[in-house]
């Protein structure tokens, strides 16, 4: 039995020796939940790599939206992505690669983790875990956002902060780049995945996984996969998407907006080009009408001498009889200077209003009208007014 003794000792030790060496192993390899411990002198850091990240519904399903998110172009992401289009739509799930800047910060005197250092504007509804859940896809946690920014409140978070949001990453070691892993791309694990789906879908074998990262991956653990050249993701073909309503509805207000100003343009040139017509015939008439007015002036002036007043009445009595028996069947005639004796001469104080002028012959009150030569038209419509009251119509063509 004393032989025995140091023999079982040596076995204890060893089995020890072994748990401590895969705990630390484990502890070094696996994330906590505040991230990954690192040695700031450190010779690889920093050093550029990706992280995977999944287009998801509804808010990141382009690039542009994806790019605000890390602070990147639409190019800095298609490019590793082997996406042809950056403009082009995604689909739920779609595999992208983001570049990031890793290195090993300190977050305390005691303490340094490695992370890509990536702000965040807080907005309504924002807290750390959904970021870091949602947004950020598991790529951080909430213990290691409020580790990082140790001033600000989780529970009272104000819009409009730039918080940093620690992206876990990790920069490849001597040994590793011996090994020919040249990058370590970060990777949140899924719960349908299994090792052996992770590494046929970055080209690499499932022992390069584990070594790197433990045999103990759970589900939304972040792990790093080691390559020596980014493969090349296998996109989808996306179908442009077609124009939303509202596009639609944009541009059907703006052809309606642009159909509307041309016809409104074609009514202001057809009513002004008739307005113009108007005045121009209007103009014409009212010359006509001048020269008319002229020359019977001057034949009244002529007929104001003996020799002449006869042959002028005469006329001008017939014409206006000719009009004046066709439209109304009562009526009286005076003469000119009868007219210019009630009117006082057409004074403004008889006037009534436009060519109207009150008069008084014989000790009645007249409305006496100025009308044009052929009065015609006018007694049409004075014509109506008669069978309503009865009124003598007594008409002079000749203006002082």
């Amino acid at each position: 039995m004393t032989r025995a003794k140091p023999r079982y000792n040596s076995l204890l030790l060893l089995l020890l020796l072994f748990f401590f060496i895969f705990i630390i192993f484990h502890s070094n390899a696996q994330p906590s939940t505040i991230g990954y411990k690192c040695t700031i002198n450190q010779t690889t850091s920093p050093c550029q790599t990706y992280v995977f990240y999944r287009g998801q519904a509804p808010d990141f399903l382009d690039l542009a939206t994806i790019g605000d998110l890390f602070s990147l172009s639409r190019l800095e992401i298609s490019n590793p992505s082997n996406i042809t289009s950056p403009s082009s739509p995604l689909v739920p799930n779609q595999p992208l690669f983001i570049p990031v800047t890793c290195s090993c910060n300190s977050v305390n005197s005691s303490m340094a983790i490695s992370y890509a250092n990536i702000s965040y504007t807080i907005k309504k509804d924002d807290t750390f875990y959904r970021t870091s859940t949602e947004y950020f896809q598991n790529l951080t946690t909430y213990q290691s956002v409020q580790l990082v920014n140790p001033t600000l409140i989780p529970v009272n978070l104000t819009i409009g902060v730039s918080v940093i949001f620690p992206i876990f990453c990790k920069c490849p070691n001597k040994t590793q780049i011996g090994n020919q892993a040249n990058q370590l791309i970060s990777y949140v694990f899924q719960p349908s995945d299994n090792i052996s789906t992770v590494a046929a879908t970055f080209g690499v074998q499932t022992e390069s996984i584990t070594t790197v990262n433990g045999n103990n991956i759970k589900p939304f653990d972040t792990i790093f996969i080691p390559v020596s050249k980014l493969p090349a993701l296998s996109q989808p073909t996306v179908v442009p998407s077609p124009p939303s309503p509202e596009n639609d509805s944009r541009k059907g207000v703006v052809t309606g907006l642009g159909v509307g100003l041309g016809i409104t343009g074609f009514l202001v040139v057809l009513i002004g080009g008739l307005w113009l017509y108007r005045e121009k015939s209007m103009r014409k008439e009212r010359d006509l009408w001048g020269d008319e007015e002229k020359q019977r002036q001057e034949l009244y002036k002529g007929g104001k001498g003996n020799k002449n007043k006869g042959f002028y009445t005469k006329e001008m009595e017939e014409s206006l009889m000719a009009d004046v028996s066709g439209c109304l069947d009562k009526y009286r005639v005076f003469s000119i200077d009868e007219i210019e004796e009630a009117t006082n001469g057409f004074h403004e104080s008889c006037l009534i209003q436009g060519s109207v002028y009150k008069g008084s012959i014989d000790g009645d009150f007249y409305a006496i009208k100025k009308m044009n030569w052929n009065a015609r038209d006018e007694l049409k419509i004075l014509q109506k007014v008669n069978s309503i009251f009865n009124i003598y119509y007594f008409l002079i063509d000749l203006i002082r």
